[in-house]
């Protein structure tokens, strides 16, 4: 009974063995892929001196000679004895060979050819579950990065393509990671249409959370140059908000450690209430973009000035123009409209200087100061001038006293009824942006397929924030649809706006924009006198050329117009102030007005009067929009000061100016 015991307890413990021998063998390829390799070259090592053993058995005996695959050409020793051992492992059909040698040494030949049969077997399963393991971990964008200097891109929205094209555009060799936890197969697809046109930006997607630093880890966050935080489009069905993932992402960049210095950084925050959380996050170090936001200036811009998107187009894209930050030296104590002269290249937009406040520091810009603004030897010029040239100020009289030009006064149209057709996620900000330019009550009527308790509910949110200059109706129907649109009395409105519809989530939103401008072109067509001016949002730039043949006087690509500030943003972050200055309702803005406001027509003048001219009424002249010929208006942005015209009856000089309200 004990022997019974005895036995039974050894074969449970041989067998307990050799789960604990497989058992190693599973968690030690876990932790190192390349483990089973090591233990095939082992085996190979244990078996190759096992087959060396057949010399004691008279491998290099003269009988054994005699067969075709055993000779004794080196030493008919050791080194003979490890080539024929080898042999054996490594090629199968070494062992007909050994025909005529004595059973002993055929044995060892069996051995050796069996076990190879093992690890030939073991050593190509390997190479090829690597190779097939290294592809699928391409295909689900899961290996590590090994870029420096690069440029990281979080999250992944429509706004990624604009942002790569941006990149490609300044034709400098840029890698690009794509980090996101969207379906990688997605971004892969869409990333390789437009990538084929690329010469110099290469782009890696990978497919993980943004919110994990193991992740960032991977993706070589702390050697990259740039860092540019999206919301991302797979919360978009999720309950919370968009931009939950991406301040926790910031939290998460403010917990690792940069050797290097932390690189450019930029965050989209698509809810403009959720600002302030990520400014806190951030601790006020990287430049927050509301796209919300944004679209919706840019939108009621547009709106207020038709050609606005095509001089924002130009003046922040990477184009003909640039803005640069130049040091004060060597106009110290001078008046800002002199100097303003003194660069016959560039134009002087303002003035920017860095303070400290609680231990941080931050920089300041004015845009538009005073012509007898005096200049400190602790401040930095703001130009527009050319890409890659350098300003370079010229010597001038001291205290030159500027000629007087008669300027006359502008009078701006007042919008008193505007429509808005369709819904998205700016549709409250424009509200609040009308709110802030007007001084006049403004009636606005919304036309939407949204649905309606939940559309009311925004606009509840709007009445309880006490917007004194607004008043709001909205009506829940459809408005691609021609009954709906002819009941609208349009020609009765001062402006309406066609928004990237998503309402319907059957339908694509430039699809329904198109198809909206089409039906206003027909009502145009039969009541053409007093139609309102259209200005129209839309995703996609290709939609926008459909439209050429409709009332559309200005438009709007929100992803793209996002993107180039993103882009921007990432290249200067110093560029933030100057935007949040230029983009919100009071201050400074762009504007377009009548040239003869400020120099006669049919009357040769240089770019440096209309200068001159609008520092009369605190104003900077920085480019036209004049007819070439028989050609339609172009814009020239950064005229040379020299630079002689003659101007006809609607040409337009875009400037710098205090905002004249609605």
């Amino acid at each position: 009974m004990d022997r019974r015991r005895t036995i039974q307890f050894d074969s449970l413990k041989n067998q307990y063995s050799w789960r604990r021998i497989k058992y190693l063998f599973v968690v030690n390829t876990r932790k190192n892929a390349i483990f089973p390799l090591f233990v095939m070259f082992g085996l190979l090592v244990v078996f190759t001196m096992v087959g060396m053993n057949a010399y004691w058995l008279g491998l290099f005996d003269p009988d054994s000679l005699q067969a075709e695959g055993i000779s004794n050409d080196y030493d008919g020793s050791f080194w003979d004895s490890l080539y024929w051992s080898l042999k054996h492992l490594l090629d199968p059909g070494a062992f007909s060979e050994d025909y005529s040698a004595s059973t002993g040494i055929v044995l060892f030949a069996l051995l050796n050819t069996l076990v190879g049969f093992i690890i030939l077997g073991g050593i190509i399963g390997f190479v090829s579950n690597w190779i097939q393991s290294s592809m699928e971990e391409l295909r689900r964008g899961g290996s590590a990065v090994h870029e420096f200097n690069h440029i990281v891109i979080l999250g992944w929205n429509r706004k990624v393509i604009s942002i790569l094209r941006f990149f490609e555009a300044l034709k400098q060799k840029q890698p690009v990671v794509i980090l996101a936890n969207t379906d990688i197969g997605k971004v892969s697809e869409e990333v390789r249409l437009v990538e084929r046109d690329f010469k110099h930006v290469s782009v890696m997607p990978q497919h993980g959370s943004p919110t994990l630093a193991t992740e960032l880890n991977r993706v070589a966050i702390t050697d990259s140059r740039a860092i540019i935080m999206l919301a991302d489009e797979e919360t978009v069905s999720q309950q919370q908000s968009k931009d939950i993932p991406t301040i926790k992402t910031l939290m998460q960049l403010e917990n690792l450690s940069w050797p290097s210095g932390k690189p450019n950084s930029v965050v989209e925050i698509t809810d403009k209430e959720n600002v302030d959380i990520a400014d806190i996050a951030t601790k006020s170090k990287v430049p927050i973009v509301s796209s919300s936001d944004f679209v919706s200036k840019t939108l009621v811009q547009c709106a207020r000035y038709q050609g606005y998107s095509e001089i924002y187009s130009e003046l922040f894209s990477f184009g003909q123009t640039e803005f640069v930050i130049k040091s004060v030296a060597g106009f110290e104590n001078k008046y800002f409209g002199q100097v303003a002269h003194a660069f016959e290249d560039s134009i002087l937009l303002g003035v920017s200087w860095v303070e400290e406040k609680n231990g941080v520091e931050r920089r300041t810009a004015i845009l538009n100061p005073e012509p007898d603004y005096e200049l400190f030897d602790d401040e930095e010029l703001i130009i527009l001038t050319a890409p890659q040239n350098e300003p370079v100020g010229q010597s001038m009289p001291e205290n030159e006293p500027q000629p007087m030009m008669e300027v006359l006064p502008y009078q701006r149209a007042v919008f008193n009824n505007v429509l808005i057709l369709g819904w998205n996620a700016s549709i409250l900000d424009i509200v609040r942006e009308f709110n802030g330019h007007a001084v006049d009550k403004v009636k606005i009527k919304i036309v939407s397929s949204h649905e309606e308790t939940i559309a009311r509910r925004g606009l509840d949110q709007l009445s309880q924030e006490g917007l004194q200059n607004i008043e709001v109706d909205y009506q829940s129907a459809d408005s691609t649809s021609r009954t709906v649109l002819g009941s609208l009395n349009i020609n009765t409105y001062d402006d309406i706006i066609v928004l990237a519809d998503e309402s319907n989530e059957t339908s694509d939103p430039d699809s329904r924009t198109v198809l909206t401008l089409l039906m206003l072109r027909e009502l145009k067509d039969k009541k053409p006198e007093d139609f309102p001016t259209t200005t129209a949002e839309f995703y996609d730039q290709d939609a926008r050329q459909l439209c050429s043949d409709t009332p559309l006087t200005d438009a709007v690509i929100s992803p793209e117009f996002v993107s180039m500030q993103l882009t921007q943003l990432a290249r200067q972050p110093v560029l933030d102030k100057i935007y949040r200055e230029l983009l919100g309702a009071g201050g400074i803005e762009i504007a377009l007005r009548p040239v003869e406001l400020y120099v006669p027509l049919d009357q040769e003048c240089t770019f440096a009067d209309l200068i001159t001219a609008t520092q009369q009424v605190n104003e900077i002249a920085f480019g036209l929009f004049v007819k070439e010929g028989s050609a339609a208006q172009k814009l020239k942005l950064n005229p040379h000061n020299t630079e002689t015209f003659s101007f006809q009856t609607g040409d337009l000089v875009s400037v710098l100016a205090q905002q004249v309200y609605s």
